[in-house]
């Protein structure tokens, strides 16, 4: 086998699109969270970081609740992060599935 042939089979050009009415764009989001989701979170977090500003430095026992709470949450991240590794790689992945992609399905996927 000619290994240029090869790669010119699994690997097609990309297409080029003059036109964009035939094939629009589709914008990706960063997060899969709606707008509404987005917002709430913004609106906790900046009540939470008043609350802990303006109140918290006068009285001791919301202080330590509080800097409890940021304390819990972060534990809770790295433990989860540290879970999902483990499962990644405890995890034995069906190897048929991924290499019957079309590649260029997998370049789209990949944008």
């Amino acid at each position: 086998m000619n290994g240029s042939k090869v790669f010119s089979e699994a690997c097609p050009p990309p297409k080029i699109v003059s036109d964009p009415q035939k094939d629009p764009v589709t914008p990706y989001r960063a997060v899969p969270l709606s707008t509404r989701q987005i917002f709430g979170t913004v609106v906790s977090l900046a009540l939470f970081s008043f609350v802990y500003l303006a109140y918290a430095q006068h009285h001791a026992l919301l202080f330590y609740v509080m800097t409890g709470l940021v304390g819990i949450y972060i534990v809770f991240v790295y433990v989860s992060g540290i879970f999902a590794v483990l499962y990644m790689v405890i995890v034995d992945y069906d190897l048929s599935k991924t290499a019957s992609i079309d590649a260029g399905e997998q370049q789209e996927s990949s944008i």
